[in-house]
């Protein structure tokens, strides 16, 4: 009895310091030692159901960011889908048509005027189309239609400005492409007279063998503009968007300035940080490419505060 009036004392004090002129009519719970455990065990669940609703509202949103990456990556990959198989598509009616038919068999001037108009046409109703060409067996241009980077309408080079392609990769590995199937290119800067272009231009090749009687006669080879395409692959209004290949090598980054670290001087290769490790955040694109360089599309969640990627 003396210690619960002691204790009832004290809380009398503890009210006073609250509200000194009501002390006398105000009595603070009597906090003995069970309630005191009482008071800190509902604290501790207190806490413990906070963090758990936080950790909740915490993975609902990491879920819900996975969601929306993996939504926008396989959108992208469709995409990106048919623009290569609808390219894929149109280079093997060119081989096919009996116009390349009637110039392997006959070798006439007539006939490589015929075909040239052809890939002339092909040329002027697709847009990405930089260059059209077929190299005949021994790696000598025969047939060439460009597009000009300020938009004119492709034009056909005469004979004099034809190049010789013997010793460039495209042609060597398309030599030992079987016939009817297709050889792709790594994703590069384009070049002339062996130097990259001072103007980029992202570009990817396709090209296809052209056998006659059995025997390797020549390609028809594509130049794509890759431009558009990639615009639309990196926009997005939640990520940032990467383009990487499996060496690491920066081919699209937020920063043009650090794009094409693999071609262009003083670039450096992409990092990984732990903001780009989350799952369905990045997806590999090799089965579209087809061209062995393991290039992925990685997405970073774009955060308001953070300092711009053009800094």
């Amino acid at each position: 009895m003396h210690d619960q009036n002691r204790d009832t004392e004290r809380s009398n004090k503890f009210a006073f310091l609250i509200c000194p002129k009501t002390a006398k009519h105000f009595s603070l719970w009597t906090l003995n030692n069970p309630k005191w455990l009482l008071l800190l065990t509902m604290l501790i669940v207190n806490l413990f159901n906070g963090s758990i609703i936080s950790a909740a509202n915490a993975s609902d949103i990491e879920s819900s960011l996975r969601i929306k990456a993996a939504s926008e990556i396989e959108v992208k990959r469709e995409y990106l889908k048919h623009i290569i198989s609808q390219q894929e598509r149109l280079l093997t009616s060119l081989v096919d048509t009996p116009f390349m038919n009637a110039y392997i068999a006959k070798n006439q001037e007539s006939d490589r005027d015929s075909l040239s108009e052809l890939f002339l046409t092909a040329a002027t109703i697709n847009k990405y189309y930089m260059q059209v060409r077929f190299i005949d067996a021994q790696g000598q241009e025969k047939i060439r239609i460009e597009q000009s980077s300020n938009d004119s309408a492709p034009v056909i080079i005469k004979k004099a400005a034809l190049q010789d392609k013997s010793r460039r990769e495209y042609f060597t590995a398309t030599q030992k492409t079987p016939a009817g199937e297709l050889w792709h290119s790594p994703f590069d800067l384009n070049r002339e007279q062996g130097a990259i272009e001072q103007f980029i231009n992202p570009t990817y090749r396709i090209a296809h063998p052209v056998y006659f009687d059995g025997a390797f006669s020549g390609m028809v080879i594509i130049n794509l503009d890759m431009t558009y395409v990639l615009k639309y692959l990196t926009e997005s209004n939640d990520f940032l968007v990467y383009l990487v290949d499996s060496d690491n090598e920066l081919l699209i980054h937020p920063n043009p300035k650090k794009s094409w670290s693999k071609y262009l001087p003083g670039r450096s290769k992409y990092l990984q940080t732990t903001a780009l490790t989350l799952e369905n955040m990045t997806h590999s694109l090799e089965d579209i490419f087809k061209n062995g360089e393991g290039i992925r599309i990685i997405l970073r969640e774009k955060i308001s505060n953070e300092p711009s990627t053009k800094d």
